[in-house]
């Protein structure tokens, strides 16, 4: 029993030692523990939007694209994650309603797009889950069956597995101090009534007379004793129940290889990457299934944007710039400069900027 009161409270120490920072940089150094880089990564926020990709009145393809087929890709997945036109064929649509591409109708649909994917590795066992893709974009003329655009387009990412960090230590300790305590208060409450309330009705003829009731059998030592240990056992587990719990979460299969266990509809799910769809790393999800996916949806997404870029650069297509509706000096120069380079200009929300300022600023007291 000594034991297991002495590891509870070692699990406690080690869980406390989170709030340590040397400690917790140390850990950030051992196998299985997230890296400070991957620490520092995961409070960025994404990095904002600048650009957008637009074909306008004025370029050639507008309202002219219809997707024709995708070759080298299952339909679904089946027994892992893998990519899939289920998980495409709505982000191409998307896509081309988005950058005004695709066409309104059959009729004004003049180029059909055919994506043939001649590599596609995705892993699905695993701690961090890489992926590659190359795919050959092509438009061709409906009419004359001319290929006016073809090239190659490849896509990289890698979803990385989120190691220990201090949530899981956070968690633990939580888990482990609300069992602890939650013992702690059911022990003193049956000191309280039977060291103090029986202890003081027992002893007090008055109080009985004024309720009416005869005196209550106290508790034998050999009843002490079992609860003694009793919470000596519930303290003990307790303490080592937040631990084990993380432990058991790091050993669970299902982390590191992404089974098909229930049906569902697929959809992109996306980590938060720096530069979204561009970036060729991220921090993923703890199931394998759900880190699967979104390395998956990364690597379309990925192929499809550098497919537009590639596309707006040979049609000579501007990017649309997006700047602030400010009125600083930092925000005009930011529209002179766009437009100085001939690039498309629109900017974010003005109602945003036309609120009233109400605040006083920070407060501070300056007595010496």
């Amino acid at each position: 029993m000594l034991r297991n009161v002495l590891l509870g409270a070692a699990a406690l120490c080690l869980t406390a030692c989170a709030n340590h920072q040397p400690t917790k940089t140390a850990a950030m150094g051992l196998p299985g523990f997230m890296s400070q880089a991957d620490t520092l990564e995961m409070q960025r926020p994404v990095l904002p939007v600048t650009h957008y990709v637009k074909w306008y009145a004025e370029d050639r393809l507008q309202y002219s694209i219809q997707l024709d087929y995708i070759s080298g890709m299952s339909q679904r997945d089946y027994l892992f994650e893998e990519p899939n036109q289920e998980m495409f064929l709505p982000m191409v649509r998307q896509a081309l309603y988005q950058t005004g591409l695709g066409a309104k109708s059959g009729a004004g649909a003049r180029y059909a797009l055919q994506i043939e994917f001649l590599d596609l590795d995705a892993d699905a066992f695993g701690r961090n889950f890489a992926g590659k893709t190359n795919a050959i974009y092509r438009l061709v003329d409906r009419r004359t069956n001319e290929t006016v655009y073809e090239n190659t387009i490849g896509s990289r990412f890698v979803a990385k597995y989120p190691g220990l960090n201090e949530d899981d230590a956070s968690f633990a300790y939580d888990v482990s101090a609300a069992g602890v305590i939650a013992a702690t208060r059911a022990f003193g409450a049956f000191s309280l009534y039977e060291g103090g309330l029986v202890e003081l009705w027992n002893n007090n003829q008055k109080l009985q007379n004024f309720f009416g009731g005869d005196s209550i059998d106290e508790v034998s030592q050999a009843g002490w004793n079992d609860a003694y240990q009793s919470y000596a056992w519930v303290t003990g587990i307790s303490a080592l129940s937040g631990p084990a719990l993380v432990l058991l979460g790091q050993v669970n299969p299902l982390n590191y290889v992404s089974l098909q266990l229930e049906p569902r509809s697929e959809s992109a799910d996306f980590t938060k990457a720096r530069r979204r769809s561009l970036s060729e790393t991220g921090i993923g999800s703890r199931s394998a299934r759900e880190r699967a996916n979104e390395l998956n949806s990364h690597l379309l997404a990925q192929s499809l944007t550098v497919f537009l870029l590639d596309l707006a650069e040979k049609e000579d297509v501007r990017l649309t710039q997006l700047v602030p509706c400010g009125s600083s000096p930092s925000d005009a120069s930011d529209i002179i400069e766009a437009v100085r380079q001939r690039a498309r200009v629109v900017s974010d929300d003005c109602r945003l900027y036309a609120a009233p300022d109400t605040s006083m600023g920070v407060g501070i007291t300056a007595y010496k």
